[in-house]
């Protein structure tokens, strides 16, 4: 079976001896450090009550559940699902694939900068994420090889596997005494045992290992398996039974373990039925009332064992408190320690930051040969004078070229919306000039065709009213068509018509019917 010591020698003899940074050959005791950092960082998470998650390897925390009314932290271990997929078996994945039951406390990301700052002494974070994926790479590949594998993994437990490819953690049973929980009982040979139905298997694997006595005899058991009916004699109701003597035997009552006893013994609540004289009713009575207080003494003892259960679990929830208190105590001190290490450790970084800059800035100021001064001879410092006032010249004549040229375009532009523009304003004021031309016309023939119109229906109700006034000149209608020209020469604007009619007389009250229906009726014709 392949532990540590030899994982980590098989690691150097893959990859090689490295140099450490005193140029010693030490890759052992880096690996070494690098999974006691892991241990101590786990352990850390553990006792503060949270949990640790190294994506490539593994989950580690609690699981809050409740016992007796209080939180109980029970825990737990799971492989990452790459690990899983990559190293173990089909059967092995579908079992670690499963959920895990119950609340998980809080987890944490494994920060390498932490582990390497707070839990190693000489480590960086670079060597702490190397070797440790070295590590748990060589791991795996152990363990997909069928080898057999036991590693502890400090004082949090032991990762073993059988060469099944099927790994187990087992946690410590101090782990478990701290939560005042039961270890699970770990039999260490049949960790190490080889697998059963192989070859060269032990003769006890291949059985299941039962192990027991001989059986008890049945009245040991606490009771009598026959009836209580069946040992007593049959008797008249005047007649006497004699008591027989019972040993009193213990066993299981009201799922209380106590002495109890299924005979009629003596006790100090009845009277003493030994060597009495009593009859079938009185016995039966007597029966009666002991099974009674048995069953009043058991339910008196099961309500006492529930108060002492409730005082025990207040108890405990009490210590749990003070702890979790003392706990949240040393957990702030661990912060403002671990702080306070964070912030001198980055003063340094800066102040070694600053010294390399320092030393940089020397170097760069070294490497050319500032100061040095030179003379321009006269000649090239008036040609150049005169280069740069000509070029300056040529700059300011662009310029003004530029700003012309633009001034010129705006007044173009001007002058063309100005000429659109009054283009516009004309052809409206002709629109609106023969608008009012057009609308002027037809009120003028719509007055002409509304007055000629009245004037033809006046001379028609006057033609109707006159019809029979005047029985040698008949009216005469005029027509549009027959109408006079006006003396504008326009047909529709004619005055008003001469019908030749009479002044008709009025009608008074001694006018019979048949007038006024002969009126009628030659209206109805001239119409």
């Amino acid at each position: 079976m392949l532990n540590f010591d030899g994982l980590i020698q098989d690691i150097v003899q893959r990859r090689g001896k490295l140099a450490s940074k005193d140029g010693n050959n030490e890759s052992a005791q880096d690996y070494s450090e690098v999974w006691s950092t892991l241990a101590s960082y786990v352990k850390s998470c553990m006792e503060q009550k949270r949990g640790l998650h190294l994506s490539s390897f593994c989950k580690v925390g609690w699981i809050v559940g409740k016992k007796m009314g209080k939180g109980v932290h029970r825990p737990f271990f799971q492989f990452a699902d790459s690990f899983v997929r990559a190293y173990l078996s089909q059967e092995a994945a579908r079992k670690h694939a499963a959920p895990v039951q119950g609340e998980p406390c809080p987890l944490e990301d494994f920060n390498f900068s932490k582990a390497a700052i707070k839990f190693s002494n000489q480590l960086t974070k670079d060597q702490v994420f190397t070797m440790l994926r070295t590590i748990i790479s060589r791991l795996g590949e152990l363990i997909a090889e069928g080898k057999e594998v036991d590693i502890s993994l400090g004082d949090v437990g032991r990762l073993t596997c059988r060469g099944d490819r099927d790994p187990k953690f087992s946690f410590s049973a101090a782990l478990y005494s701290q939560e005042g929980l039961d270890a699970p009982q770990v039999d260490e040979s049949s960790m190490r045992s080889a697998p059963a139905f192989r070859k060269g298997s032990n003769p006890e694997a291949s059985g299941l290992g039962i192990q027991g006595t001989a059986a008890l005899p049945e009245d040991d058991y606490g009771y009598q398996s026959q009836p209580m009916q069946a040992t007593m004699p049959s008797v008249q109701e005047d007649q006497y039974y004699q008591m027989p003597e019972t040993q009193p035997v213990t066993g299981m009552d009201s799922g209380t373990a106590r002495p109890v006893s299924r005979g009629l013994s003596a006790s100090n609540s009845a009277p003493s039925l030994v060597g009495a004289k009593l009859t079938a009713t009185q016995f039966k009575r007597e029966v009666a009332y002991k099974e009674a207080m048995d069953r009043h003494i058991a339910a008196m003892e099961a309500h006492a064992a529930e108060a002492v259960a409730e005082k025990e679990a207040w108890g405990n929830h009490v210590t749990d408190c003070l702890l979790q208190e003392r706990d949240e105590i040393h957990a702030k001190k661990e912060r403002n320690q671990m702080n306070l290490h964070f912030l001198q450790h980055q003063m340094n970084l800066g102040e070694q930051k600053r010294k390399e800059q320092r030393r940089e800035d020397i170097e760069a100021a070294s490497a050319h040969d500032f100061p040095k001064f030179s003379e321009v001879h006269p000649d090239e410092m008036k040609d150049f004078i005169h280069g740069q006032q000509a070029r300056m010249r040529q700059g300011l004549d662009e310029q003004v070229r530029t700003n012309n040229t633009l001034r010129n375009l705006a007044k173009q532009k001007e002058r063309g919306m100005e000429l659109r523009q009054l283009q516009a304003n004309r052809e409206e004021m002709s629109m609106l000039r023969k608008a009012e031309l057009a609308k002027k016309a037809y009120d003028r023939e719509a007055l002409a065709t509304a007055w000629n119109s009245e004037i033809r229906m006046k001379n028609i109700w006057k033609a109707i009213e006159s019809h029979n006034t005047v029985a040698s000149h008949p009216p005469q209608v005029m027509l549009n068509d027959a109408l006079p020209p006006s003396r504008g020469g326009s047909v529709k604007s004619v005055g008003r018509m001469l019908t030749g009619s009479s002044r008709r007389q009025p009608l008074g009250a001694s006018t019979s019917l048949s007038q006024l229906e002969s009126r009628a009726g030659s209206s109805r014709g001239i119409m």
